[in-house]
C-alpha cells in the first residue's frame, strides 16, 4: 500500500467514533436486517476486498450514524437497501459527515 493511500484513510478513519472497534473487512453482522441484506453485505465486502479496498461494515461515525459499509480511502459510504425505498434512505444522507459520497445499493441488485 503506498504511503499516499495510507494517509488517505488514515484521514477518513477520524471520521468514526472512538468507540467503533473492528477490523476491515470483518462483515459485522446485524441481526435486525434480513438474511437477504445481509448476504449482500458480505458480497460488496468481497468484491471490494479484491479490488484492493479497505472497507469497514457497520461503521460508527463520531456523530452516531452508521454506514453498512464505509471505504476511508475513498471516502464513500454503500448503504444496501433492501426493505427500504431510495427515497427513504436519503433522509440518511444528512446525518453522515458532510465529506463523505453516499451510494445506494438494491439487495437485488447486489445478488444478481
Amino acid at each position: 500500500m503506498s504511503i499516499k493511500k495510507q494517509k488517505r484513510i488514515n484521514e477518513a478513519m477520524k471520521l468514526l467514533s472512538p468507540q467503533y472497534r473492528t477490523t476491515p473487512f470483518d462483515p459485522k453482522f446485524n441481526i435486525h436486517n434480513s438474511i437477504k441484506h445481509e448476504l449482500a453485505k458480505c458480497k460488496v465486502i468481497y468484491d471490494l476486498k479484491k479490488r484492493g479496498k479497505v472497507v469497514y461494515a457497520e461503521a460508527i461515525f463520531k456523530n452516531g450514524s452508521r454506514a453498512d459499509i464505509f471505504i476511508p480511502e475513498d471516502y464513500q459510504v454503500i448503504e444496501i437497501l433492501h426493505s427500504e425505498t431510495q427515497s427513504e434512505a436519503l433522509t440518511k444522507e444528512e446525518y453522515y459527515p458532510f465529506s463523505l459520497d453516499i451510494i445506494f445499493k438494491t439487495t437485488n441488485e447486489i445478488l444478481k
